[in-house]
């Protein structure tokens, strides 16, 4: 917080500036490396520690983190870049829009990693079989190792587990920092909380299973809307168009009713109903969740 009110006072709150005023000054340069690496160091520790996830956050952290993300971050990243390497900061940018452009890292990522994982699995199954190498009391060892592959592949063959696809998608949910007012509210050791739920959507979605995830998300929508927002109404349509002048910008009512008409279709199997859910293909859909977990974020960030 110290470092980012620093750079944001030195250029004014003018990102679009940061690049011709690190050029022009080493210690601006530096600070903008140094805010970069903070940001970096933040979002890796924010998955890695689960009980952080209910943890209550000052609003005011909240915002200029956000702030951060939305203008400051891009730029940064490119300074971040020319220092390492002139050739990296000039090389093409990606084509695709950015939530395109992330999920396709992701992916290339979360195959890399899985790809580690089996071959590590077969590596350990391949020394395993060379008998010749082990003598009587490694046998109870290597027996266990021939064991827990076989238990992997009985899992991936039984229940269509894709480790791809579960670090992508852990990769892509949001973070959401809960407020102090809904932490106050909603305890993460209650069984029905609104952070117990969407903890369970994250997971669901995760995981693999969409449409549980979605209906999750429709709860928890449904539960902040009437009591954060004060939404009445005798349906959740009603509610979200009697809150529309009172929602924060990243969850603005069109976003809502996404989120509302897509749970709808899948919470009543209805395939007549043109709720855009028959169109989409896995990656499609897999998009516009990791959008609406956004959109959420945003709706859950804003109670004040």
């Amino acid at each position: 917080m110290t470092a980012f009110a620093r750079l944001k006072e030195w250029c004014d709150d003018a990102p679009e500036d940061l690049k011709a005023c690190a050029t022009a000054d080493s210690s601006i340069r530096d600070l903008c490396t140094k805010v970069f690496d903070l940001g970096n160091e933040l979002r890796r520790n924010e998955r890695r520690h689960r009980a952080l996830y209910t943890a209550p956050v000052d609003p005011v952290f909240i915002r200029e983190w956000r702030d951060f993300e939305s203008r400051y971050e891009v730029v940064l990243s490119e300074l971040w870049l020319a220092d390492i390497s002139p050739y990296l900061a000039c090389s093409e940018p990606v084509k695709a829009a950015p939530a395109d452009a992330q999920w396709i890292n992701e992916d290339d990522e979360a195959d890399f990693q899985a790809r580690g994982v089996q071959e590590s699995i077969e590596f350990a199954q391949f020394n395993a079989v060379q008998s010749h190498r082990w003598d009587e009391e490694q046998q109870n060892f290597i027996r266990h190792i021939l064991e827990g592959v076989a238990a992997w592949e009985r899992l991936k063959q039984d229940t269509g587990f894709d480790l791809r696809g579960v670090f992508r998608r852990r990769a892509l949910v949001p973070f959401i920092l809960v407020p102090r007012r809904i932490a106050a509210r909603h305890g993460s050791e209650e069984k029905l909380s609104i952070l117990k739920c969407l903890q369970q959507a994250h997971d669901a979605f995760v995981y693999g299973a969409t449409f549980g995830a979605l209906a999750l998300m429709r709860s928890i929508l449904e539960a902040v809307l009437r009591d954060h927002y004060g939404a009445d109404g005798n349906d959740l349509k009603e509610r979200i168009q009697n809150v529309r002048n009172r929602l924060p910008r990243g969850a603005n009512e069109a976003a809502l009713h996404r989120l509302r008409k897509l749970a709808n279709a899948v919470l009543h199997l209805d395939r007549e109903k043109d709720e855009g859910l028959p169109s989409m293909d896995e990656v499609r859909l897999e998009k516009e969740i990791v959008s609406l977990l956004f959109v959420l974020r945003a709706l859950i960030e804003g109670v004040s």
